[in-house]
Parts: C-alpha cells; structure tokens; sequence
C-alpha cells in the first residue's frame, strides 16, 4: 500500500502526461494546439486535467496545488505546450502588483516634478517683473537722468 498520495499520483499523472505529450507531439509543428486542458484565459485547467483526464476526483485536484511535484510535472508540459502553467494566477498577482507599485512611485514623481515646474515658473515670472522694472529705470534714467527710487522689488 502506497505511503503517500504522491507514490499513488505522480505514476498516474506521468503517464497520462506523456499520452497527451505524444497526441501534441503527432501534430503538424506549424498547426500544433495544446493538448492539456485549457481555461479561456490559456492557463492549465487543474480540475478538467485531474477529473477527465486523470480520473480523480474533484477533492483530489488540490493536490497539483499542494504538492509542487506533481504541478512540476504538469508545467513541464504546459509550458513545452504553450500554456500557462499552475500558480501562474499567483505569478501574475506578484507582477501585477509590482506593476501597480512602479506605477504610485510614477505619480509621486510626476506629482514632485509638476510641484517643481511650477516653482520655477513663478520664480521666472518674478524675475521677469524685475527685468522689466530694471528696464524701465534704466530707460527713465536715461532720458531724464533721474534716479527712481524704490523698495524692495521682490
């Protein structure tokens, strides 16, 4: 009597991966489609491959979660196939939240470089108004030469 459901399953799933291999493999190359069982997404469908193909039963599909040698052996081929392989789901919630991350960290500098940008334009706008003072007392001094006095410019 075997030990562990992994002496039970992976004989099992071996052999029947090696079947579908082989239908894939009799294919014409540039016609190929996968032969796992696939969802609409392109992911390997555990539960079609566990119950239809497999034989087991829909409480024993968890094990291609549980035990990584048995989800080894099925990604082998999903990937050879062209298919997403098992936990991809949780792959994608990695990237897809490392995306979003890069994304707050975008805006945050995108935030600090609007809020800079519009520092410095005030501050041209400042020393336009400035020039333009300057240009003016320059002018009056010397068309009357009368030094205008005034305060603070800024």
């Amino acid at each position: 009597m075997p030990r562990s459901i992994l002496e039970t399953l992976v004989p099992l799933v071996g052999e029947r991966l090696e079947a579908l291999d082989a239908a894939w493999e009799a294919q014409p190359e540039e016609g190929r489609r996968p032969t796992l069982p696939m969802t609409d997404d392109g992911k390997v469908n555990v539960r079609a491959f566990a119950v239809e193909v497999c034989g087991l039963t829909q409480a024993q599909e968890q094990h291609f979660y549980k035990k990584p040698e048995l989800a080894a052996l099925v990604n082998s081929v999903a990937v050879r196939q062209g298919v997403k392989p098992i936990g991809a789901r949780a792959l994608t919630d990695v990237i897809d939240k490392a995306a979003k991350d890069r994304l707050g960290r975008a805006q945050s500098d995108r935030d600090d470089l609007a809020r800079a940008l519009a520092e410095r334009e005030a501050l041209i706008e400042r020393q336009r108004r400035t020039i333009a003072s300057l240009t003016e007392q320059i002018r009056l001094l010397g068309e009357t030469g009368m030094v205008v006095r005034t305060g603070d410019l800024t």
